[in-house]
């Protein structure tokens, strides 16, 4: 188990299912977007390529560890976090 795993361990998630924090703003951007860092730089694997053209990525918001790095990489991504009682809870530290 690798350190990201280990912490991955001591965290709980209560997604909230009626209202998603992570966005992807414009379809269109990442249809011409080549380097999709968002595909690679996502700790928790949050964007995953989709197989439906209009919609080239699918944000897989549930199991977002709110560390926020989207928003810094890419401008076509709208980051937020959770309402009040739900997303990450850590166990310990």
């Amino acid at each position: 188990m690798n350190q990201f795993d280990e912490q991955l361990a001591v965290i709980r998630f209560q997604p909230d299912e009626e209202w998603q924090h992570v966005l992807i703003l414009d379809d269109a951007i990442c249809q011409k977007c080549r380097a999709k860092q968002c595909l690679t730089f996502c700790p928790s694997g949050v964007f995953r390529e989709s197989t439906e053209a209009k919609q080239p990525l699918m944000v897989l918001y549930k199991q977002c560890v709110e560390c926020g790095g989207c928003r810094l990489i890419c401008d076509n991504i709208d980051f937020s976090y959770p309402k009040g009682g739900y997303g990450v809870t850590f166990l310990e530290g």
